[in-house]
Order: structure tokens, then sequence, then C-alpha cells
């Protein structure tokens, strides 16, 4: 018997799972050779277009079955496939490699592909370097189509025996929609990231899983007994009996827990035990996500990431006017009387849209967000009429991210000005005054806080990206993930500078980033002053429960003792220790809190 291991991945799907490892290699180590004779070429021409054409018809299949299960926008992620079918730039290639190097298509389909998905891979862009894994799944469909590589997915698509956890190099998207659900409790891959199509994917499935666990497959074999923690990115490969009990207590009491919170949630605003209304609201990418708002108690959407409609179908043209309204209009009544915060396009830097804004040595400092918008006004324009349009269907805002100064307040006003009345010049009711509200993410922004904040109408604190900027520490750089700390004195002291200046014009501040998330940190900022966050919508009923288990008054001397502090190592021994005590008085949140 193996003996007990411990390795440990990216957490991108939460939950525990425990089950028997089914170990799954989806694709052959390479694809042979074939010399052809000239005459053979115009046959080999052919079978490549008619791959094509049965590639896309499966594309489309599959499309069809992810918008039955999951909706429209997840069926997009499919769209990009189709596209590369139809792109000369990727056909082109491998046309030419078969007529003039007289090569079977098979192939020739690899070797492009591997190319040109290298290439992907060694870009600084993260988030594009991870759509390498989309095209690896185009010529795996591709290949398919062409006689090569069924079996893998036969093996796949016909699992037996109890439910397993399914291990692999890496899953693509179609791999994805074909796992057998009542099969796979969970799946843990050696390669992938944390927004590749297949984590999307998972978390959508409700399936726990960890991915990019460094020598995964030679770790692990066919049978051996795992547990997945979703959470934390472990795999466990044959725990022990205590740890296996451990983990499943700790399922049982987190599927309790997880009943009770979301029974509380639903009660509405959370109070603290001093009399403080606190609004928590969800962070969404998709109209599917919706329910997700209803189910989790959250008290509407403090971020609506706007730039999903495009990433799914990368690209392409920004979608039109009418399309991009419908989803909105979708969004905002569902969720009326609720508030829904949708933030213009946030592209650029490090995601997407290098079409828009041209080959940048560093991209995370240059044209993205509203820069990105400016430099393309009839996109933004187009943007902003699908948005006002629809603000009489509920309790819209529009957020304008990487806001550096007021200037650019002042022109998105403009621009919004200029919107509106070409929408009443078509007849189409627009409130007279629809919300606007800066992004406060960059360190100028924070600085000049109490000029830029009588100029809009609410403030959003996006703390990923102030903390990256402020402390020139990139998050997703694991060299230098010790430095990006949000509760370094710096960030603390911005934190409390913006907060000031919100109060100060009359002006309400939410923080949307992931630190409002963190038990500790969030009553780090309730002691600040803050009253509206916003998160992942599992995220809503635990901070409910420990904002009804705070006192604003204890929680603003926590953070008047963290703001006298003058190391990050310190700032976090006192949240953690003040935290434990204001949560003392509730076993259960607080059991929540560190479970």
């Amino acid at each position: 018997m193996k003996r007990s291991l411990s390795l440990s991945g990216i957490p991108v799907s939460p939950g525990i799972a425990v089950g028997r490892a089914a170990v799954w290699i989806g694709r052959p180590d390479s694809t042979p050779r074939r010399d052809l004779d000239s005459v053979e070429v115009p046959v080999e021409l052919e079978r490549l277009r008619l791959a094509v054409e049965s590639g896309i018809r499966e594309i489309g299949e599959m499309a069809a079955q992810v918008e039955v299960r999951l909706g429209k926008e997840y069926a997009a992620i499919f769209q990009a496939h189709a596209l590369f079918l139809r792109d000369p730039s990727f056909l082109g290639p491998i046309e030419k490699k078969i007529r003039t190097e007289k090569v079977n298509a098979e192939w020739a389909v690899e070797v492009v592909a591997e190319n040109l998905a290298s290439r992907l891979r060694d870009l600084p862009d993260k988030d594009l370097a991870l759509r390498a894994s989309d095209l690896d799944d185009v010529a795996s469909i591709l290949k398919r189509s062409l006689g090569e590589g069924g079996a893998a997915i036969e093996r796949l698509t016909t699992l037996t025996g109890d439910p397993c956890v399914l291990v692999a190099d890496e899953l693509t998207p179609s791999d994805a929609v074909r796992i057998p659900r009542d099969k796979v409790v969970a799946f843990v891959t050696e390669r992938g990231g944390k927004t590749s199509h297949a984590a999307i994917l998972a978390r959508s499935f409700g399936l726990p899983a960890v991915v990019a666990v460094p020598k995964l497959l030679a770790s692990i074999g066919d049978g051996d007994r795992l547990i997945v923690d979703g959470r934390e990115g472990v795999v466990w490969r044959e725990p022990s009996e205590d740890v296996l009990s451990l983990f499943r207590e700790r399922q049982g009491r987190e599927a309790t827990r997880e009943i009770s919170l979301k029974k509380r949630s639903l009660s509405g605003l959370a109070r603290t035990r001093d009399g403080e209304d606190v609004a928590i609201r969800a962070n969404i990418e998709l109209a599917r996500e919706v329910p997700d708002v209803f189910e989790y108690g959250a008290d509407g959407v403090g971020l609506f990431r706007s730039e999903f409609l495009y990433l799914s179908s990368e690209g392409v043209e920004f979608p039109d006017e009418a399309t991009q309204a419908a989803i909105y209009r979708q969004v905002v009544s569902t969720l009326a009387p609720r508030p829904v915060v949708i933030r213009t396009y946030d592209l650029g830097g490090k995601k997407g849209a290098r079409h828009l804004s041209g080959a940048e040595e560093n991209p995370v400092l240059g044209l993205r967000g509203v820069r990105l918008c400016f430099s393309h006004p009839e996109m933004f324009r187009t943007q902003l009429r699908a948005l006002l349009s629809v603000a009489s269907a509920g309790d819209l805002r529009i957020l304008v991210p990487m806001v550096a100064g007021v200037e650019e307040v002042r022109r998105v006003r403009s621009f919004v000005e200029e919107a509106r009345e070409e929408l009443v010049e078509r007849g189409i009711e627009v409130p007279d005054s629809v919300p606007i509200g800066a992004m406060i993410e960059v360190p100028s922004a924070a600085i000049t806080a109490d000029l830029i904040a009588p100029e809009v109408d609410f403030l959003s604190l996006g703390t990923n990206d102030l903390i990256q900027y402020t402390l020139a520490a990139d998050r997703a750089n694991e060299a230098v993930s010790d430095i990006f700390r949000p509760h370094h004195p710096a960030i603390l002291r911005l934190v409390a500078k913006v907060q000031e200046a919100a109060v100060a014009a009359g002006k309400p501040l939410a923080v949307c980033g992931e630190m409002a998330a963190d038990p500790a940190l969030f009553l780090l900022l309730l002691g600040l002053g803050i009253r509206e966050f916003s998160m992942g919508p599992r995220s809503v009923p635990l901070l409910k429960d420990v904002a009804r288990c705070a006192s604003a008054v204890d929680a603003a001397r926590m953070a008047r003792a963290a703001l006298s502090l003058s190391t990050p190592d310190d700032v976090a021994a006192l949240l953690s220790r003040e935290a434990e005590a204001i949560l003392s008085g509730d076993p259960e949140t607080r059991a929540a809190v560190n479970s």
C-alpha cells in the first residue's frame, strides 16, 4: 500500500470530495507523421476540410448542451473554439504544411497548434496564456474528426464504478463538459489556472477542483484513495484513517453550516450588535449567476464584470447594443429593487483585447480600463447606451474602472450625457439620474479621493489592484507573493483615507475586492467605517454572520490599533487575535470562520 502523501495546487472550485482516483490521459504523446505522394495531397486537403466542418458541428452540439444545462453565457465559451476553426491564420498554416511538406493532416494540425499554443503559454499575460488550453481543445476536436483520439474521449464518458476523482494532466472545456456528473465527484489536474474555462465550468457544476498540482501524474495512480479540498487546494493520497475521518467530519459540518448560514442570510441586511446596518452584495460576471444572488441572500450585486461579454468570445467584435441591453435588462429587472452595480469594460492589462490596446511592454500600466474605453469611444458609447436604456428596469448603477483622477470622471460624465441624448432622441426613456461611481484601485485615485468623491455618486474600492499597484507586486507572480499583502500599513492608510473622503463628501463607499471576503479583514474594514461590501456569492452568508456577531465599536477599536502598527505581520497578528475575541460569543460563526 502506498504511503500517505499531501499535494498542493491552486484551488479553483470549493468543496471537499473523497473518492478513488481515475487517471485519464486525454491525448496521445504525439501524432505520427505520414509522408504523402503528390497525388494524395488534394485528398488530404479535402479530409481536412471535411474534418473542419465536422468539428464545427461538434462544437455547436457542445455549446447547445451547455446552454441547456448552464445558460448562454457558458455556451459562449465555445464560440472561440468555432472561430479557431474558421480562422485562416490557424487553418492556413495547416493547409500550407500539408501542401508543401506533403504530410498527413493530423500531424500538420498537431505541429501548427502546438507552435501557436506554445507562444500563448509564453505570454506574460497569464489570462491569455491560459487560452492555450482552448487551442489544445480545438486541435483535439479536429484530430478526432480526422479519426484520431476518439478512444480517450470514450474512456472519459464511460467511466464506471464508484464515484471517482478525475486525475488528468489538464482538462479542456470540451473535456469538462463530457465529465459524467454521476461518476465524478471532483477533479485534479497537473496544469491549469483559476481563470481557465475548465475551472469556470467546474465552479458552475459545483465540482470541487484543484489545478496546477506539481508532479500529479507521477504521484497518483488509478484506484488511489484521494481527498480533494477545493477550498484550500490540497489533495491527499491514501490518507490515514484519522485524516479521512477528519475530512469526512468536515464535509458533514460544512454541509450543515452552509444550510444554516444560508437560511440566516435570507433574513435581509446584516445588523451589528450595536445596530449598524451592513449591506453585503455579490460579485458576478454572468447573467446565469443571478440565482446565486438569491440563494445566498446577497443584498444585490456590487460588481457585475461586463467584460466577460467580450472575453467569452475572444477575437470577435464587441457585442452590439441590443445584445448588451438584453443581458443588462435581465440582470437588473430580475434583481429589482436590489441594486446592481455594472462595471464598464475593464479590458487591457491582463484581460485581453490586445487587438485594441496593441502590444505593450507593460500592459498592466498601459492602455486598460477606462483609458482603453476612451481610446475606442464608439465601443464605450455603445456600452453606455445599452446600460442607460435599461436603467428604468431597476436600481442600476454604473461603475467606471481604473480612474486615476478627476479629469477622467468628468470625461466619463460627458460620454454619459452624449449617450443619454442619443437615447432620448430615439424616444427611449432614461431616468433623470443614473448613479455613476468611480473605482478606486490606483494610488493616485486613493490619494485624491477627496477630489474625486464630490464628482461621483459613489465610490468602490478595488482592493486587488490597489494592493498590486501600491506595493509594486504582481499578485499572480509567486516570486513576490509574500509582498502582496492586504495587511500592509500602506494599504490600511489608503483605505482609511478613501473612507474619510467618502464621508466628507456624503458619498457611499463599498469594498468589492477579495479583501472583503476575509473575516478578519472584513472586521477591520467595518471598523474603518465601511458599511457596503461585495464578494463572491458563496462568501455572503458567512460574512453576514460575522457582521451580526460584531460590534461596530469593537471593530473601530481594532481598526485604530491596526493603523498604529508598522509591519504587515504585526497587523495580521492583531487582526487574528481581535477577530477571535469579537467572534467568541458565537461558536458556530467562529467555527465557520476557522474551517
